[in-house]
């Protein structure tokens, strides 16, 4: 009976030394947290936070009222108004960006002209020939070699083909495979996507509102492609690759992966 004994007080010694343990590990440790929260919260200083709230308090971009032409003037933009359009940051700023529908005819009239687009000249371009229906269409120069390179990928079964006005169709669709899949979806789908295979875009220049040669490639050679959207309209740059960084494949899964997100 007194072995028994004993051997319960050793167990509930134990128990109470590794209790005692736990409560010092957990003791430092909160200590720790606090004082890396102190640590962060010191590293603002009080001029850093007082100069942030002298901005937003004597800023034309934190005010309800600033028009357009004030936000110009502050932010040193010299475009024409038309370009324009003024969006609110989660703090309250005012910002101001290019309009979507501009950037999205620049690009596809840079795109079908082969040149960069004379601005007055971009709503005509884009409504004499921009495609209506929704689906895949490709830019005239680059239809034979998307096509081929569908036809020869080892992870798609359909045949594909381009019609007359230029969308990708798909034929022999038996056991379609996930790739098959997705392109299917995006062919009877309710948006509308351009490939062009190009290393370089248009674009507008935030700026001084003029049309500026976004050559992506040379900033990333890595980069497999740049896409503009406009509502439901995407135009996808495929990188032309002219370093040979990367593989056709490489390309392809990227551009799957993208229209997954989109």
């Amino acid at each position: 009976m007194k072995k028994n004994k004993k051997k319960i007080l050793i167990i509930l010694i134990m128990i109470l030394v590794i209790l005692l343990c736990v409560g010092i590990l957990i003791f430092y440790k909160s200590k720790q947290n606090n004082n890396a929260n102190n640590n962060t919260s010191n590293d603002i200083s009080p001029n850093v936070i007082q100069d942030y709230l002298n901005t937003k308090n004597n800023s034309v971009m934190y005010k309800n009222e600033a028009s357009l032409e004030d936000l110009k003037k502050e932010y040193k933009i010299t475009g024409d108004d038309d370009l324009y359009f003024v969006e609110t940051e989660s703090d309250g700023r005012k910002v101001i960006n290019v309009k979507p529908s501009i950037n999205y005819k620049v690009a596809f009239s840079g795109m079908i002209n082969g040149k960069s687009p004379n601005i007055q000249e971009i709503d005509k371009t884009y409504e004499t020939q921009a495609p209506t229906e929704n689906g895949i269409w490709i830019n005239t120069n680059d239809r034979e070699k998307i096509v081929n390179y569908l036809n020869s990928n080892n992870k798609l079964n359909a045949k594909y083909e381009v019609n007359q006005e230029g969308y990708l169709k798909a034929t022999q669709t038996d056991k379609l495979s996930k790739e098959d899949e997705v392109i299917k979806k995006i062919i009877d789908g309710n948006k509308q996507y351009i490939l062009s295979i190009s290393s370089k875009y248009y674009m507008v220049d935030v700026v001084n509102g003029k049309i500026v040669e976004n050559r992506y490639n040379d900033l990333e050679e890595y980069q497999t492609y740049e896409y503009i959207q406009y509502e439901n309209k995407i135009i996808i740059f495929i990188s032309e690759n002219l370093e040979n960084k990367l593989t056709s494949d490489e390309i392809f899964d990227s551009i799957i992966e993208l229209v997954n997100q989109l």
